[in-house]
């Protein structure tokens, strides 16, 4: 029993926290995070005029309901780097990370806005959540999934940094350490 328990188990966290992709169109938004992750996962040479002449890729606008009932408005943003975190409750590893990005947020108030875009689930459920962790960064409500759908979300945690001018300069799909988190902020500078 304990065999198959450790099998199941083993699975699941090969698995990760992921939808249907079949019901996920491309996009430039999922191109682009895919390309920076492999970006960071190789360690190649890349000459200045191959980086300038890459189309920048904007970000699709949304807006969302928050927590305290605000709406945002990812475009009325651009005072701040922000940083997407589409996450939902049921996915363990999404849980495991948001105590890092807790302090992320809290390394950088004044120049980095975190959005924690919570994808399909109850305003019952997240502020519960919240409290239970003690968390107070900023959490989006993306009840019907659309948002997750335009940005062409396959998995979950995924994590895309986006700059003061809208543009799309990097993500990870997948969990990540707060080291990640600081190299993914440097791709602000």
């Amino acid at each position: 029993m304990k065999k198959i328990l450790i099998i199941i188990l083993s699975i699941a966290l090969i698995a990760g926290c992921t939808n249907n992709p079949a019901e996920i169109p491309d996009n430039d938004v999922q191109e682009a995070i895919d390309e920076a992750q492999e970006t960071n996962d190789e360690t190649q040479d890349t000459d200045d005029e191959t980086k300038d002449t890459k189309e920048p890729v904007i970000a699709p606008d949304f807006e969302l309901a928050s927590m305290d009932g605000s709406v945002i408005k990812l475009s009325e943003t651009r005072d701040k780097n922000v940083i997407l975190n589409f996450w939902y409750t049921g996915c363990v590893f999404c849980v495991t990370e948001m105590p890092d990005l807790q302090k992320l947020q809290e390394t950088y108030p004044d120049d980095l806005l975190l959005l924690a875009i919570n994808v399909g689930e109850s305003k019952e459920v997240i502020e519960d959540f919240m409290d239970e962790n003690n968390l107070s960064f900023i959490v989006l409500q993306d009840e019907d999934m659309l948002v997750a759908y335009d940005y062409g979300i396959r998995s979950f945690p995924t994590t895309i940094a986006i700059n003061k001018k809208g543009e799309v300069v990097g993500g990870y799909i997948g969990m990540l350490t707060y080291e990640q988190m600081e190299q993914l902020y440097g791709l602000f500078e």
